[in-house]
């Protein structure tokens, strides 16, 4: 594990990232002498979850709602051109 600064994060993103990634390290960024943020690399077996599928999980599904256009009756009108 790691720790750097975050004026050092800032000055060498490329680096530290290519650290984390091909070393497999963890990297704590601290501001002020604090850890603010934690970095650590994605295992080859993890996979990046969908904004569907975590707003799913989160809320619920939602249903599908059907046409009411097929269903309309009252307001049925032809267009012509």
């Amino acid at each position: 594990m790691k720790m750097f600064s975050a004026t050092k994060l800032k000055n060498n993103i490329s680096y530290i990232l290519s650290e984390i990634h091909y070393k497999g390290d963890v990297a704590i960024i601290e501001r002020y002498g604090r850890p603010i943020a934690k970095i650590v690399p994605i295992k080859d077996n993890e996979t990046v979850t969908s904004l569907k599928k975590v707003l799913d999980d989160s809320y619920g599904i939602l249903p599908d709602f059907p046409d009411v256009t097929k269903e309309r009756s009252s307001r049925k009108r032809t267009t012509s051109l």
